[in-house]
């Protein structure tokens, strides 16, 4: 009985300690957020930061030139937070919130830095599907032409062929 018990309370401390990060299916995203956030903690053009390698899960390698010489920076990108820190700088280390849309798949980071003032949002989205392409290609298109195209394919099934007299189901020569 007591093995049991030992087992019962053994299963439920494992579910309740925190496992490992999962990856996230949004790597290109993060790795968006990883350059723009850091190019704002260093006041600098999104595109002077450079993206390196993929660590680890949800970790990335960006360099950029910083201080007099090129500096690489880590960015680790978890479920509500992102964490910067410095390779050669690690007095540069910054934890900031973000906030991911699922519906839009997108990220975003409202921070702004004393020495660059910008403050708008930064905001990050992943690359959509092709499935989800061809929808939003679909309902761009003007409501007119929706609604002459889903007449045109109603017509088409409806339309008796050719010969065919509607209701009777057997072909009859035309008179």
């Amino acid at each position: 009985m007591r093995r049991i018990i030992f087992a019962i309370i053994v299963t439920v401390l494992m579910g309740l300690t925190a496992g490992p990060a999962l990856a996230s299916e949004y790597e290109d995203m993060d790795i968006c957020l990883g350059k723009k956030v850091l190019a704002r903690a260093l006041c600098k053009d999104p595109l002077e930061v450079n993206y390196v390698a993929r660590v680890r899960d949800n970790i990335y390698l960006f360099s950029v030139f910083y201080a007099k010489q090129e500096a690489r920076f880590v960015v680790g990108i978890s479920n509500n937070k992102i964490r910067i820190q410095g390779k050669e700088f690690l007095t540069l280390t910054k934890t900031l919130s973000y906030e991911f849309d699922t519906m839009s798949k997108c990220g975003v980071v409202r921070f702004s830095s004393v020495e660059c003032p910008t403050s708008e949002p930064i905001v990050c989205c992943s690359e959509k599907t092709v499935e989800e392409k061809l929808d939003e290609k679909f309902w761009d298109r003007p409501i007119p032409d929706l609604l002459e195209e889903d007449l045109r394919r109603a017509l088409e099934v409806d339309a008796p062929d050719e010969g065919e007299v509607p209701g009777d189901g057997a072909k009859t020569p035309k008179q």
